[in-house]
């Protein structure tokens, strides 16, 4: 992908599984992917979540586990951020004047719980970033084509925006909504990866394969 002067960032694919939890792969082995992706970077550089589908944003200070959240802060060179992902969406949001960096596992429930809208608020509130600077990126995930869902799911004005109706059948836009609250934030400037991960045997795919890995979104400041 193509980003700003100050900003790396790049997607890992199937069949390399980075995630301890998801997948039939051993320990070692994922810790063999996850060094082969992130060369030259070493594993002890690489700043990770144990991802809850919440809405909580850690800093990270140096590569680690960095506890329960589904947001990584990161304000120093040296480090290299990774979400997971296999159908939800990895997103990057870069301050390009202030060199801030925020990495988010952004799935349904994630939306709805405001992942997002929190990250844009630690942005200004924290940092007194223009969000009309930043450089947003959704990277491939499950799409309206492929997210078949029930009635219930719609509880919040925020689903709403992305019901789709199609052939009796009720399908979900996650796009529609990330769309909507980047918008609310005057923010009409965002790269949207073109892949439905269900769609791409490229990536992971959970609602495609249920018992598979992960890929992710890796991101630095250079």
């Amino acid at each position: 992908m193509q980003t700003p002067s100050g900003l790396y960032a790049f997607l890992s694919h199937s069949p390399l599984n980075i995630a301890f939890h998801a997948g039939n792969d051993c320990k070692e082995n994922v810790l063999k992917n996850r060094s082969a992706i992130i060369s030259p970077f070493q594993l002890k550089n690489l700043a990770y979540l144990n991802q809850i589908h919440g809405n909580t944003i850690i800093e990270a200070k140096s590569g680690e586990l960095l506890g329960d959240g589904d947001g990584i802060l990161i304000t120093q060179k040296g480090i290299i951020g990774m979400v997971m992902v296999a159908d939800c969406n990895p997103i990057l949001l870069y301050d390009t004047k202030k060199g801030i960096l925020l990495l988010l596992h952004c799935g349904r429930v994630g939306l709805q719980k405001g992942i997002l809208i929190n990250a844009l608020e630690l942005l200004q509130k924290r940092f007194h970033s223009c969000l009309d600077e930043l450089f947003v990126y959704i990277g491939p995930s499950i799409r309206k084509c492929c997210y078949e869902v029930r009635e219930d799911i719609f509880s919040s004005e925020i689903l709403e925006k992305g019901r789709i109706l199609r052939n009796g059948r009720l399908y979900l836009d996650l796009i529609a909504g990330i769309k909507a609250q980047l918008e609310s934030h005057l923010i009409n400037h965002y790269t949207i990866a073109p892949q439905c991960t269900c769609c791409d045997s490229s990536f992971f795919s959970y609602r495609r394969d249920l018992n598979c890995g992960r890929f992710a979104l890796f991101a630095y400041l250079v």
